[in-house]
């Protein structure tokens, strides 16, 4: 198997799929991430009982807009209950609302601006938590992570392609008695719009990706389906 490549060199066939702007540092979008967490645990803090998606996302852009972030690569989702079974395109007004004891996810895609750079980063992350308790949906949202770090820890260990890290992501989600959402499938990230360089998914990758250059979203459902988990972050 192939090495990854390395931020800024590329074979011909992978420059413009991982291409950067010539200014683009790689602490730029650790930077970003480091930022988007600290939002998240704001945002979770302030989460109440009886709040709709709706309500949860004009919380999130007022605690963003706080920090300073004003763009976002997409609107942040925040899903409950059974809306955690849905991917981020799915029912976005119409989902349950926040309950004591029910899982709870967020999607977040904030743009931050660097100064030493002058260019804009995608701080992409997403988790899922339990506001309360329940055994069961907590069981859910550690094996989310647990895999995600499973995934993350083989790719460093035996370079894999996105196709091949998600085909392991669907296998092990089964052993482990989960349903791995498919089409919930990773993308590329970067200097903002990572999208002018590719529109192509993690899973579909048929090469090594290079680090710190693609995002990885898992996301399972309980194999009853009552509640779904959600985790994304750099790969």
């Amino acid at each position: 198997m192939s090495l990854p490549h390395q931020i800024g060199i590329h074979t011909q066939d992978f420059k413009a799929l991982e291409g950067v702007n010539p200014a683009f540092l790689e602490k730029g979008l650790w930077m970003a991430r480091e930022k988007t967490i600290q939002a998240y645990q704001t945002i979770t803090s302030q989460l109440r009982e009886g709040m709709s998606e709706s309500e949860a996302r004009r919380l999130i852009y007022t605690i963003f807009s706080d920090l300073g972030c004003k763009k976002h690569w997409h609107k942040p989702h925040a899903r409950f209950g059974s809306g955690t079974l849905l991917s981020f395109n799915e029912g976005q007004e119409t989902g349950p609302s926040c309950a004591l004891d029910q899982p709870a996810f967020l999607d977040l895609g904030p743009v931050w601006f660097d100064s030493d750079t002058q260019l804009e980063y995608e701080g992409d992350f997403g988790d899922t938590f339990v506001l309360g308790e329940n055994s069961a949906a907590t069981h859910c949202a550690n094996a989310c992570r647990n895999l995600f770090q499973e995934a993350r820890k083989l790719w460093h260990k035996e370079p894999m392609t996105g196709y091949e890290v998600y085909q392991f992501l669907k296998t092990r989600s089964s052993e482990l008695g989960f349903i791995l959402r498919e089409d919930v499938c990773g993308h590329r990230v970067g200097d903002f719009p990572h999208n002018r360089h590719t529109k192509m998914s993690l899973s579909e990758t048929k090469f090594i990706p290079s680090k710190s250059l693609w995002v990885l979203e898992v996301q399972i459902l309980d194999p009853e389906k009552r509640f779904g988990a959600f985790f994304e972050d750099i790969l």
